[in-house]
This record gives structure tokens, sequence and C-alpha cells, in this order.
């Protein structure tokens, strides 16, 4: 007769001695933990998708170059320092402290970066604000981010999933509101319509600390986070997961390298007056993360891959990265058709590949192993971003 979770875990050394996952029993109320996992995951990346698709409101604050390469990179090398000090300190994490803090301080930057365009005038001096802000929006969304993974694994693998789900939802969600605050106002009148975007980004994210908030009164959640206040995150599940996290941080670097500078930078073939009103690159944003949203809500169809086999997909990560540049640059590639159908391959392969990478590393760990993994998982990411934004902002400034 196998043996029982619970009877296993008498037998985990230090230091998940305290740790008893089976403790969390979520059986009954399941259905509503993903829900709000979702809407967290949702909400906290929405504020990043916030930073990157008013790219018209940029051009028209910054005319002289495209700050969305900069913008990138603040926030990614922000976002990884964070998770690198997070994961170094080894402290099991102040679940509710972490998250209420971070999410209060991800809207005061959201209110921050449109009121700074009628309180200064020079373009350095927002650039100042606006790089300032971003890069304190990405510590506060990295810890959160980080910390509901940590939280995420002590559930059930669905509630990472949801949590995934919710995040490519959100670039989906702030691509159609940016259209939709762009619609709503004549073509000249940038500044109320992104005005009117950063007040729905506010609106979604105050939703996602609602729903913690929710999600932290069940009794599953506080029996999770009672368990691991005496947990400590250690290092040695590293030889077990390294490998699977590069592939994570690969993944990731092919996302970043092309999205939201390259993406943004491709212009319109055929019809150039989209270009001119600021339509075009809003399209190619709002194609890519329908494309992301959609590899990411495919995720339960795995087609037979599993941790060891989901290298083979890294072959069409990789090809599709130099299809976009080519797209951008005007080489082989100049037609509008083309170009949508290739950024909607790279989102889907960015939403589908890297997902179930995330998803696949909790498969090589212990189950009283999967909280230290959750924090891994979330710096990989981090420096996949990274490293991806640093190559495309070294490419076009250099």
């Amino acid at each position: 007769m196998p043996e029982s979770p619970r009877s296993r875990s008498k037998a985990i050394p230090p230091p998940y001695d305290t740790f008893i996952l089976d403790a969390v029993d979520v059986t009954g109320n399941q259905r509503r933990v993903n829900v709000l996992f979702s809407l967290i995951g949702f909400s906290y990346l929405f504020a990043l998708d916030a930073l990157f698709q008013p790219v018209d409101y940029w051009r028209l604050v910054f005319p002289t170059f495209n700050v969305e390469f900069e913008i990138s990179w603040v926030y990614n090398c922000a976002s990884a320092t964070t998770l690198f000090l997070l994961v170094l300190s080894g402290a099991v994490p102040k679940f509710v402290q972490r998250i209420v803090g971070c999410y209060v301080i991800i809207i005061v930057c959201l209110v921050s970066l449109p009121a700074s365009h009628f309180v200064l005038s020079s373009e350095t001096q927002n650039l100042v604000v606006v790089l300032g802000s971003t890069a304190l929006a990405s510590m506060a969304i990295s810890t959160v981010d980080s910390t509901m993974f940590a939280l995420g694994s002590l559930f059930s693998p669905s509630a990472i999933e949801h949590l995934q789900l919710g995040m490519g939802f959100a670039l989906l969600t702030s691509a159609l509101y940016r259209v939709f605050s762009k619609a709503v106002f004549a073509i000249d009148m940038v500044i109320p319509a992104t005005t009117l975007y950063f007040g729905l980004a506010v609106a979604t994210v105050s939703m996602g600390l609602t729903a913690f908030i929710q999600l932290e009164r069940l009794s599953s959640t506080r029996e999770a986070i009672h368990h691991s206040r005496r947990q400590v995150i250690s290092l040695s599940v590293w030889p077990k997961i390294w490998f699977h996290e590069c592939l994570v941080a690969l993944s990731y670097s092919c996302s970043s390298v092309v999205y939201p500078g390259v993406v943004s930078s491709i212009p319109s073939y055929n019809f150039t007056q989209l270009d001119a009103t600021g339509w075009w690159p809003l399209m190619l944003m709002l194609v890519y993360a329908i494309g992301e949203a959609c590899g990411r809500f495919c995720v339960r169809w795995r087609f037979g891959l599993t941790s060891q086999s989901i290298a083979k997909l890294f072959v069409v990560r990789l090809a599709l990265v130099p299809l976009v540049v080519s797209c951008a640059m005007g080489v082989l590639f100049t037609h509008d058709m083309i170009s949508l159908v290739i950024v909607l391959l790279s989102g889907l392969s960015s939403g589908y590949v890297g997902t179930l990478a995330i998803v696949l590393v909790t498969d090589c760990v212990d189950p009283d192993e999967r909280s230290a993994t959750g924090m891994f998982s979330s710096l990989s990411i981090n420096v996949g971003l990274l490293t991806g934004a640093t190559f495309a902002l070294a490419a076009v400034r250099l």
C-alpha cells in the first residue's frame, strides 16, 4: 500500500520538518482559490503592462527617441535585483505585509506617471520621473510576484496555472484598455486618453488588492501561511532545477528582446496613415497580447510534453526572434499581414512555452521544496527579461 503524504511528511528533514504540505486542504474551495489567484496575477501584472501600452503617449512626451527600450531595461534591472536579494535572504516571505504594502506602492506609481506631465516641463525631468516611478513600481511588482509564486506553490499546481493565466489576460486586457481609451477621444487628445487609461489601471490594481484580502481570509490560506512561517528557503534545491530554470529564463529573454520595443517599432508598410495616428503600434501590441493570452490558456493541453522534452519547443522560440526583427527593419518581410502573423506567433509561443516551462519545473522537486522553487522561478523569469531587455537596448543605442 503506497505511503500517504501525511505519513511521508514525518520523514522530511530540516528545514522543512515544520512545513507539511498536506496540512493545506483546499479541495472544498479550490475553484474560489483559483479565481482569486487569477485576479491577483491579472492585477499586478497589469501594472507592468500599463507602463508599456501607451506608446503614443510616450512618443508625445519623448519625441526624440523611443523610451520603451529604457523603460523595459530599468524595469527588468530593478526587478531582477529585487528578486535576487529576496532569494538570497533565504527567509520565508511575510505574505500579507509584503503584498499589501507593495500594492499600495504600485497604485502610487500609476498615479504619479500621468500626473508628472502636468507639473514638469522638460523632457529630462519627465524622463527622471518616469524611469524612477518605473524602478519603484518594478521593485513592488517583483516582490508581489515572488511572494505570490511562493504562496501559490503551497496549494495545488492549479493555483500557479491560474496565476499565470491571469497574468496572460492582463496583457490582453491592458491592450484593449488602451485601444478603448484612445478610441473614445479625438486623435490629438493623447493626454486625456492616457489619463483615462491610467485611471482604469489604478482601478484594476485596486481590484487585485481586494482579491488578495479575500484570499488571505480563507482558512486554507491562513493554514498555509501558518505552516510556512518557520520554513527556510534552501539553496540545495537549485541543482535539481537549474537546467529547467535556465529554460524559463531563455523563454522570457526571447520575449523581452522583441516586446515591447521591437514590436512597437514595426512600421506599417501598406497603411502608413496608421503610423501617423499612432494606431498601428497599438494594433501590434494588441495582436501580441492576444497571442500570449491564448498561449497561456492552452497550457492545459501539454501534448505529451514533459520536463524532459520541453526543450524541443525552444527551437521555435529562438527562430521567431529574428523574424520579428526582420519585420521591424524591413528586411525580407514588408507586408502588414506578414508582420501581424509573425507578431501573433511570437506572442503565442511566449505564452505557451514560458508558462509550461514554469509549471513543469515543479515536476523536478519534492512537494516540500515547491515554495523555494516558486521563488527561483520568479527570479529566473526576471533574469531572462533583464537579459533580453539589455540586449535590445544595446542593439538600439550602440
